[in-house]
Formats: structure tokens, sequence, C-alpha cells
């Protein structure tokens, strides 16, 4: 019956199916538009979160990430390095250590100021629940590449 059948998939649906570790090997770097990164909390992992999704994301020294906006909000923990981010108008510095917040729909970008070393940042977002209810966007405005150098007052 109609009802048997929908309780059956409401039970069906409170059991996870993905992977409850991704071992360091099983760690796949991809490159894009946002620069070079690995999904770790998603769908393309098996380490599948419903309601949020992670990325591990590596600026390389003197670089940026593409030029970004997204209808989910977002946070960035700071593994390593040193640099900021464009959120919107504001300019916001960050070092190993620190977290930021980058909320939905405002232009961002992740700005490595080392010359020499890289930057590596996790984020977690909320995506897979965007995606679930329908709402996710994601508006590229450009692509990852070298940060522009900064002017010197003289």
């Amino acid at each position: 019956t109609f009802y048997d059948s929908l309780m059956e998939r409401q039970a069906d649906s409170r059991k996870y199916k993905g992977k409850l570790i991704l071992k360091k090997k099983d760690i796949h770097w991809h490159v894009s538009p946002q620069g070079r990164n690995a999904a770790v909390v998603d769908a393309t992992s098996g380490l599948e979160a419903k309601t949020f999704g992670m990325v591990l994301t590596e600026i390389p020294p003197g670089s940026q990430s593409g030029l970004h906006r997204h209808t989910f909000e977002a946070v960035a923990y700071v593994l390593k390095g040193e640099g900021y981010d464009l959120i919107g108008d504001e300019r916001v510095d960050w070092e190993a250590g620190d977290l930021f917040y980058m909320p939905p729909n405002v232009t961002h970008r992740h700005v490595n100021k080392d010359p020499a070393k890289t930057a590596r940042l996790l984020q977690v977002e909320a995506w897979p629940l965007m995606i679930y209810l329908g709402v996710s966007e994601m508006v590229q405005s450009e692509g990852a590449g070298k940060a522009p150098r900064a002017k010197v007052a003289g």
C-alpha cells in the first residue's frame, strides 16, 4: 500500500549509506575556476553529509581563488598561510588558526599574500542542503590566478 511504501522509504532515508571515514590517500585534488580544491565531504568523495560539505582549498604563493558568489553560507578555517579575503566591499586579513565567514550571495575571493608559500583553507559550506532545497546557485565572475601586486606608495 501507499502508506507501507511511504513508511519504508522514510525509514530507509534515515540509514546512512556513505563512508564514515575518508583516508588521506583517497582525497582527490582537482583544478577548477576556483583553483586547486579537494571536496572531502561531498557525494563525490563518498563521505556524504546531507546539510553541509567540506572543501580543502590550496592557494599558490602570490595567487588568488576565483571571484564568485553563491546562495549558501560558508566558513573557512585557515590551516596554513597568510592572506586576506575580499568579501563584498570588505577586506578580511587572515593567518593560520583564523576562521572567517562568507555570507550567502556576497561576491568574494581568497588571496595568498605570501610570495613563497602555499596557503591552505578548510571550508565548510551548505551547498548540499541548498541543492536539496533547489535553491543552490554559484556564479563565477573571474577565474583563479596570480594576485595583483600591491601598489607601493611613493
